[in-house]
């Protein structure tokens, strides 16, 4: 219902009423639920939430200093895909803070994807992309298109390069082993 309100107050172009809903005693499951609605709700319309209403629910709720993952996470995915550029330094924190990819993944994707936030977005993964777990690194590079550093490049033809030396020692260690054995046999 909570949702619906604040679809309906996006919807008007001036003059709606804020949601009046007291949503400090809720769990954090009942928040998530609340913003989860919202979310699929503006996915069903095809239109993000406006900036207004996004303003609205930062002065009604606080969530932008949430102190949890959970509720943070959808509330920043939700100012960003409403062009919330007040919202960055949250997200930036919270990417930066916290390596899960469940939240960066798609927060990262969001900026990128976004007007205000694409050079951000490649700017601060590439400053912190050491931070994340090596399989979420590459998914989020991967998904901003961001190619590999030379420094990568240059790692990984060392390592090719030892690979290919190690390959050529067992090659002669066999041939000498197997000449051996041929001789050993006359």
């Amino acid at each position: 219902e909570l949702a619906k309100a604040w679809i309906s107050l996006d919807e008007i172009i001036e003059g709606g009423e804020t949601p009046s809903t007291n949503i400090s005693d809720w769990s954090t499951a009942q928040t998530v639920t609340f913003l989860d609605a919202l979310t699929n709700m503006t996915n069903d319309r095809s239109k993000p939430l406006s900036l207004e209403t996004i303003q609205s629910m930062k002065e009604a709720y606080n969530m932008q200093q949430s102190k949890n993952s959970e509720v943070l996470h959808r509330f920043c995915m939700l100012a960003v895909a409403a062009g919330d550029s007040g919202i960055i330094p949250t997200v930036i924190r919270f990417i930066t803070t916290q390596g899960r990819m469940k939240f960066v993944r798609p927060l990262y994707r969001a900026l990128y994807k976004s007007e205000m936030g694409k050079e951000i977005a490649v700017k601060t993964f590439l400053e912190n992309r050491e931070f994340y777990h090596p399989i979420a690194s590459k998914m989020v590079a991967t998904d901003m298109s961001v190619g590999k550093t030379e420094e990568d490049g240059e790692s990984k033809s060392k390592k090719k390069g030892i690979s290919l030396m190690a390959v050529g020692a067992v090659i002669v260690v066999a041939a000498a082993v197997g000449i051996a054995l041929r001789r050993g046999k006359r």
